[in-house]
């Protein structure tokens, strides 16, 4: 007679795994508790034991927490300088974001759809990145587009070695923990003086499957996604707060 073997799914064992793990860390720093009747043991030992398998889990969260609460309303240094109407003079956000293009050039429409956006803060001109996908190819490409009146100003149309009052510069910040998390730095820029206006961040959590958990806890690489941290960032609010409200 053919013996019967029971395979039980890795995704069964996963919180029995887990649960078992976290409870062994408060019996163990309850008994230690017990000991030397001191709260501050019982925490340390805690904290100790779940950082075994849960370490950069709970990094994530500091570093988290340090961003979101500290770091986020602290990156704004100076305001631009506006006209009487309340907007700046001229931005420069290539290398920042790219726009789409429908054909392999920038079409009066979608020209116009830009314009109508920034002018209700741009006095002059932005000027932004494209990009378009041929034959499975990105092609990148600047484009230069001018708001308000001076859509029909030829002097200022003749002139397109005139540099962006304001531009954006975007770099990747050397992290404190390269295996937790990278950073991506904006830097708003007033090209007149070349002093920053402000800063802003983009944190994306990184993950590996190369940790104790993921051996002895049933932690796939799913689970990984599963509780990961999705990526901060403040670059928006700054904006906003810099160039628009």
């Amino acid at each position: 007679m053919p013996s019967l073997e029971l395979i039980i799914p890795e995704s069964f064992l996963f919180i029995p795994a887990n649960l078992s793990y976290i409870s062994f860390c408060f019996f163990i720093s309850f008994l230690i508790y017990r000991l030397f009747k001191y709260r501050i043991i019982f925490i340390i030992v805690l904290i100790s034991l779940l950082s075994v398998m849960y370490v950069d889990i709970i990094f994530k969260y500091v570093i988290k927490n340090y961003y979101e609460i500290i770091k986020s309303n602290r990156t704004i240094y100076f305001y631009p300088k506006r006209d009487y109407s309340g907007k700046i003079d001229s931005l420069s956000t290539i290398g920042i974001y790219n726009y789409p293009l429908s054909k392999s050039f920038l079409t009066k429409n979608e020209e116009n759809k830009i314009a109508s956006f920034h002018e209700t803060y741009i006095n002059k001109f932005i000027d932004i990145s494209t990009v378009k996908n041929k034959y499975n190819k990105y092609i990148y490409s600047n484009k230069r587009v001018f708001l308000n009146v001076y859509k029909y100003d030829n002097l200022l149309l003749s002139n397109r070695n005139q540099k962006a009052r304001y531009t954006i510069s975007k770099s990747i910040k050397k992290s404190l923990f390269p295996d937790f998390y990278n950073e991506i730095e904006y830097k708003f820029i007033d090209t007149s003086n070349n002093n920053i206006l402000a800063t802003a961040y983009n944190v994306e959590f990184l993950i590996n499957t190369n940790k104790l958990r993921n051996r002895f806890l049933y932690w796939t690489e799913q689970k990984e996604n599963e509780f990961n941290l999705k990526h901060i960032q403040n670059f928006d609010t700054v904006y906003k707060k810099l160039f628009i409200n």
